[in-house]
This record gives C-alpha cells, sequence and structure tokens, in this order.
C-alpha cells in the first residue's frame, strides 16, 4: 500500500514537580514514533511518521510520568492535535482518555489536561491520511496580504501565523507601525478556504499588554476589513468555541477567520490536477435551515420539551411515527453522555425546563451543554435547586448558549469546584443568587455573557481559579439582593484576566480583585483589569470603588490595572469626604500599575492606601468632585505589620480639576512621589491641594506653588490637553493633544469595553 510523510503537531504545556516536566510519547497504531518534555508555556511538537495512506490509525499522545511531590502535582495540558494540517480538540468528538494503561479500559471522554498517567487516543479516519494526488508542477499562484500591526510587551512584538484551511502558508512579526505582510500559496480553484490569522504570544509583562491588530486581510485582490460579517474571531485555541464577531485588535491568543468564498480563488489562480475533481463545497453559500449559535455539529444528544427519556436521544425533533427524538430532561442526557464514548455533546432546544439541580463529577470530563441555535432553552431555578449547574471534579466542561432564569437568591447557577478547563460562554443569567462561581477551577473561561439582577456577584473567581478568563461580559446591576460585594470578585486566584467587559449601576464594587485574609491564604497575585466600562458603582455603599484592589497580605500583588474607563462612581451619602473612587488600591495594595485609564465623574479620582511600589502613569483623570488623586498611609484596620508607603509614582497623568480638588495626601509627606503630571483647568489661586501632616508653607491646603515648593509635582505642567467633549463628559483626548508630543501614550478608547457591542 502507498505511504507518506504526514506532519503530526502536538501543541502542549504542562505544570512541573520536583524540577521535573511532564514528559509525553507519540505513538501512532501502538508504535513509538517520538516523545517531548513540554515547559510551562504551550509550544508545539512536531512528528512526521511515514504512514500508509487512505487507511484510519489511532494517534496517541502518552502522558508517562505523573507525580506528586511536596505538594506539586505534575500534569501535561494538550491543547490540539493537528494531523495532516486538521486541527483536533482534544475535547472532540473522535478523541478519548485511556487513563492509566493503554489497554481499553478506564476510557473516558477526551480532555484537554491529563492529571494522571493514560493516553489521549485519536481515533482519526482515513479523510486524515489521504492518498497524494499529482498535479502539474507550477508556482504559488495565490496571494494573501494582511495588513497588520502590534503592540509590544518585554521588548517582543506581536507574532502571528497565516493558515489557509488549517494549513499554515507563513508568519509575521508585527511592529508598531502598520505594513503589509504578503504570503503565496497555491490552493485549489473555485473552491471556499478559510484563510485564518492566529495570534500566538500574548503576555503582558510589567504592565505592557502584548496585542496585535489586523487592518485588512486581501485574498488575491480582495480585501476584507477585520470587522466584515465575513470574518470572525476564534478566541483561545482554534477549536470553534467562544466565536465571536471579528475585530480589528486582537487582545489574546485567538484566530481571525475568513470565510471567503470560492469567488476569491478564481480558476487561473493555482495549477489544474491531472485529475479534475468536483469541489465538495458549493460556489455560493447556502443558507442554513436552522439558526447556528452555535451550529449543532457532529454526533450528539438532544433535549426538548416535546422529548421522551425513553428515545435515542440522538433525532433533534420527533421522527414522524412518533417512535423516536429528542430526550425530554437533561439528567438523561448527562447519563446517555456517560454511557456513549463517542457523544460528549448535548443540544437544548428552546422552552422552558424546570429541573432540580445538575451535577456533573470527573465521569463527566469534557461534555458540553449548548443551546440550540438561536433556540432560547431556559433552565429554571427554584426552591429545589440551590445549583443549577454543579461541577464536582468534571473538568473541560462547556455550557453555552444558554438562559438561567429564578435561581434562589441564596444559590448559584452555576457552582464549579475541582473543575479546571470550564467555559461559561454566551449566556444569558437574570435574578437568582450568585451567577457563576469558580474555585480550584484554572484556566476557566466566563465570556460573552449578560447577566442582570443576580442576588449576589455575577461572577465569582475563588481560590485556586488561577489563568481564569472573564471578558466580553455584560453586566447589569449585580448584587441587587445585597448578598454580595462586586459584580466581578477575583479572590484567591492568580494570573486571571478581566478584561473588555461593561459592568452598570452596581451597589458596591464594579470588580473587585484580592485578598481579605492577612495570612494569605486568599492572595491573588499578577491579576490584569484592562478595556473594562465601568458605569454608575458604589451606589448603595459609602466605601468602595468602580475597580477595588485589596491586599491584606502586605505583599507585592503585581496587578495591572490599564485602559478602563470608569465612572459615576457615587455613594450613598454622596460627599467629598467618602471612601468612594474610581480605582481604588486599598488595604496595603501594592507593586500594581495603574496606566492609560480614563477615570472621570466620580466622587474620587485614583486612590492609594497603605502601598508601596506602586505606579500611576498616563492616565485621563478628570471632573471628580472630590479629589483627582489621594494617598493615605493609615489603614483603619487591625493587622498591620508595619511597613510603610514608599516607591509610589504618579506621574505622567492628565488631571482636570474643573471639578473637585487636585491631590490628597494623608500620611508622610514621602507615601507618593508626584512629577510631571499634566494639570488643566487648575486655578493657580485657589488651594487645590492639601497634605496631612501640614508640610507645606501655607498650612493644610495650598496652591500649586505651595505644593511644588515643598517638593511635589516637580516638571509638571499647566496646559489645555484637548479633550473632544468634556461637556458631555467625553474626556478623550483629540489627536492634536500636546500631551502626546510630551510622552502620553495614546489611549485605545474605541478598543474598551464590550467585544460584541
Amino acid at each position: 500500500m502507498a505511504t507518506s510523510a504526514t506532519k503530526i503537531v502536538v501543541n502542549a504545556l504542562g505544570k512541573a514537580a520536583g524540577g521535573v516536566n511532564a514528559h509525553f510519547t507519540l505513538l501512532v497504531d501502538g508504535q513509538k514514533v517520538g516523545e517531548g518534555t513540554v515547559g510551562t508555556t504551550a509550544k508545539d511538537f512536531v512528528f512526521t511518521p511515514v504512514l500508509t495512506s487512505g487507511v484510519a490509525h489511532k494517534v496517541q499522545i502518552k502522558y508517562d510520568n505523573d507525580a506528586v511531590i511536596n505538594g506539586q502535582d505534575r500534569s501535561l495540558t494538550v491543547n490540539s492535535i493537528s494531523i495532516g494540517g486538521k486541527t483536533i480538540a482534544p475535547t472532540a468528538g473522535i478523541v478519548s482518555y485511556d487513563k492509566g494503561a493503554l489497554d481499553g479500559k478506564d476510557v473516558v471522554a477526551g480532555q484537554s489536561n491529563l492529571w494522571w498517567n493514560g493516553t489521549l487516543v485519536v481515533n482519526a479516519d482515513k479523510s486524515y491520511f489521504p492518498t497524494a494526488v499529482t498535479a502539474t508542477p507550477a508556482s504559488a499562484k495565490d496571494t494573501i496580504v494582511v495588513n497588520a500591526s502590534g503592540t509590544p510587551a518585554g521588548g517582543v512584538n506581536a507574532h502571528f501565523k497565516v493558515l489557509v484551511d488549517g494549513k499554515q502558508i507563513g508568519e509575521g512579526t508585527a511592529g508598531t507601525a502598520a505594513k503589509d505582510f504578503s504570503f503565496t500559496t497555491d490552493v485549489a480553484d473555485r473552491v471556499a478556504h478559510k484563510v485564518q490569522i492566529q495570534y500566538d504570544n500574548d503576555a503582558v509583562i510589567n504592565g505592557q499588554d502584548r496585542s496585535l491588530t489586523v487592518n485588512s486581510i486581501s485574498i488575491n485582490g480582495h480585501k476584507y476589513a477585520a470587522t466584515d460579517s465575513a470574518v470572525s474571531y476564534d478566541k483561545g485555541a482554534l477549536d470553534g468555541k467562544d466565536v465571536i464577531a471579528g475585530q480589528k485588535g486582537m487582545w489574546w491568543n485567538g484566530t481571525l477567520v475568513v470565510n471567503a468564498p470560492a469567488s476569491d480563488f478564481p480558476a487561473g489562480t493555482t495549477t489544474t490536477p491531472t485529475t479534475p475533481t468536483t469541489p465538495t463545497t458549493p460556489t455560493t453559500p447556502t443558507t442554513p435551515t436552522t439558526p447556528t449559535n452555535p451550529a449543532p455539529t457532529g454526533p450528539a444528544f438532544y433535549v426538548a420539551t416535546n422529548g421522551k427519556d425513553s428515545w435515542s436521544g440522538k433525532l433533534a425533533a420527533p421522527n414522524a411515527d412518533g417512535t423516536d427524538g429528542p430526550f425530554a430532561s437533561l439528567a438523561k442526557a448527562q447519563a446517555a453522555m456517560r454511557a456513549d464514548p463517542n457523544i460528549d455533546t448535548t443540544y437544548i432546544r428552546g422552552g422552558d425546563y424546570h429541573q432540580s439541580g445538575m451535577w456533573l463529577d470527573s465521569r463527566d470530563s469534557g461534555v458540553t451543554f449548548a443551546g440550540y441555535g438561536s433556540e432560547k432553552a431556559v433552565i429554571h431555578g427554584g426552591s429545589n435547586a440551590s445549583v443549577s449547574f454543579g461541577l464536582g471534579g468534571a473538568k473541560n466542561v462547556t455550557i453555552e448558549g444558554l438562559n438561567f432564569a429564578d435561581g434562589v437568591v441564596g444559590g448559584h447557577y452555576v457552582y464549579a469546584d475541582n473543575a479546571s478547563g470550564l467555559t461559561f460562554a454566551n449566556n444569558a443569567v437574570k435574578g437568582g443568587g450568585y451567577g457563576i462561581t469558580v474555585q480550584n477551577s484554572a484556566n476557566s473561561k466566563v465570556t460573552g455573557n449578560q447577566f442582570d439582577n443576580t442576588g449576589a456577584e455575577s461572577i465569582f473567581v475563588k481560590a485556586g481559579s488561577n489563568a481564569t478568563l472573564v471578558s466580553d461580559n455584560l453586566i447589569r446591576h449585580p448584587n441587587a439582593a445585597d448578598r454580595g460585594d462586586a459584580g466581578i470578585w477575583i479572590n484567591g486566584s492568580s494570573d486571571v484576566k478581566v478584561t473588555h467587559n461593561q459592568i452598570e449601576n452596581s451597589p458596591e464594587k464594579a470588580i473587585a480583585v484580592g485578598s481579605v485574609q492577612t495570612d494569605g491564604s486568599d492572595a491573588a497575585y499578577r491579576v490584569t483589569v484592562s478595556y473594562n466600562k465601568v458605569i454608575n458603582a458604589n451606589l448603595e455603599s459609602n466605601d468602595g470603588g468602580g475597580i477595588y484592589l485589596i491586599n491584606r497580605q502586605q505583599d507585592l500583588a503585581n496587578h495591572t490595572v490599564i485602559n478602563n474607563d470608569v465612572s459615576g462612581t457615587t455613594a450613598t451619602n454622596p460627599s467629598s469626604s467618602v471612601a468612594s473612587w474610581g480605582i481604588y488600591l486599598d488595604d496595603w495594595t501594592s507593586g500594581t500599575t495603574v496606566k492609560g485609564n480614563v477615570v472621570h465623574d466620580n466622587i474620587g479620582g485614583v486612590f492609594l492606601h497603605g502601598g508601596w511600589n506602586n505606579t500611576v502613569t498616563e492616565n485621563v483623570i478628570a471632573g471628580n468632585s472630590g479629589a483627582q488623586i489621594g494617598l493615605q498611609q493609615d489603614v483603619a484596620w487591625s493587622g498591620w505589620k508595619g511597613h510603610t508607603m514608599s516607591g509610589n509614582d504618579i506621574s505622567g497623568n492628565v488631571i482636570d480639576v474643573r471639578e473637585g480638588t487636585a491631590v490628597h495626601i494623608y500620611g508622610p509627606a514621602n507615601v507618593g512621589n508626584l512629577h510631571d503630571n499634566f494639570y488643566s483647568s487648575l486655578n493657580t489661586a485657589e488651594k487645590e491641594f492639601d497634605a496631612w501632616p501640614q508640610v507645606m508653607s501655607s498650612g493644610a491646603w495650598g496652591t500649586l506653588s505651595n505644593w511644588q515648593a515643598a517638593g511635589y509635582d516637580k516638571g509638571s505642567v499647566i496646559l489645555n490637553p484637548a479633550f473632544v467633549n468634556p461637556g458631555a463628559d467625553d474626556f478623550s483626548l483629540a489627536s492634536n493633544s500636546p500631551v502626546f508630543g510630551m510622552g502620553f501614550d495614546h489611549i485605545a478608547y474605541s478598543d474598551i469595553g464590550l467585544l460584541h457591542a
């Protein structure tokens, strides 16, 4: 039989234990073809075994050195497997996980995270190993041009790959100036193709957020904007999950996908094969008969209000003679997925579902519960269901496209414990108690959801849920039953990203991050809060903030707060004396970078309370009714370890004092180094600065000259920053603002807020 070299790519990373990284062996049909040792950063491991063409093969990734050493749990994470250019997610229906020995026993559905020794098995059919077709030699005649730029971090520019139908044809590294990157390839004529731009090195380093901006993609002369309807953005892995409309700014790893029609690849752009083939893709897209958001694909079970649990559940609707159709209950679908290793997805059709709560355990790892297209499936809570979906040990579960309503005030719509890799996407949540709570559930994603009037936190990321992504969620009036403290609360979890959310009308904080225990048991580190829009926080409190950080373990938390818009943070009894701030670094928050934010029309602007080594730079702080910037040493709370405020740098900010006062300090003179700021709307004859104890010759209050004479704000100037429309509370800077020529970075205002708005 014919053979050919087949390219197999395993994208993987892992966690080390005892200084030893996770190791795997790659086998095909039980025969070793290679091995790899993974690090903590995902990378591609490429293998090219010579295999028989035109037949099915089992591709096996065998994790073989699991261990727990001194509390460190070594593990392997497989993000994707590519065979001959076709990418397969580890949770796909053709993938299984044979735990322990490779013996066909203890086999469960495939999953990304391998927590113990075992083998991921891809049952790849013969289409993955085609017999080679001879073509007349020719040069590549399809041209793809990507116009892109990027923002570097840590001195490294944004990097991307260009693929067609999952096969890489080139790569590029984008600088800060936009340029054309040209690629050539040779693909089939008169057939539709997917052109994919994959951003693959996202990072935040020392407050710099690396990102890629794609301005356009041209395919054989047909130019697409990144926001065209033919373009989508597959966030994270290229797996068809977390897919939203296309956008220019790529703020985390993901792939822009252009669904290019056959007309983009006309006859003559490629060589004609020696044996003509009939295209399997129609030359014009067909209109789907069923709404697709997400589209039902692959083997699946179905649940419908007109279903029966005695049926097979494999039909989306009852058949003509009423002998088979969908299930009636989610519980029956759960049991069916446990029993059938080849089906890990259940689609729920429109209608109302009243259930007593569903609990998923390790047997349910890798399953998906999804709405059927755009049909509205409503999961009702009730007095008998304190949890609608509970996950205890079920990993890599996806809950997508559903509606949740009528939950109990003290309950949770979704409660996940030891459920790493959870995806909660594109759901609508209303009322009840907590929207979604994850704890001990690392690498989870809460994206593209809408929360309305949840009784407690809409999104609660608790201890042990490191590297979770909270993005593109619209949250309105969280904590409506006065059962929580924030719309989004990140507590005890590190390396979390909170990005592109919009939070409106919060009784207390909108976004809260950090620890409330002094022993560090719930410490959070390196959380990124970026590109969020906060509107009207602290409506029913006199102590809080729009974006609020707390750090009671009193060490360097190294959080990053960049490019957010915060307005309307008020208080139950508004006055300039209450502790209500747009961005509030409370109780020893230290080592945090606050940069590029627009903090306006709150009571207070930015406040540092007891912390050290914080950087507040290049923000627009304007129109706040109290102090624009505040610093206070004293923390009126027990447990202080005695660390004094020092190393706080406040520079390069646009500080507008059309309302309120400029700067308030309560503590030693050196609690913060203010310098090289840009003041506007400042009456130099008025005493707009105050410091306690008194360090100015004028006393507690002083003018700018008194302030500068006391050693503050060296190099600071007064100017007109050219706000676009301050009368309408638009404090964005016009393109001709003088501060840009003085080192102030442009703020990407259009990128703040929801991605799907």
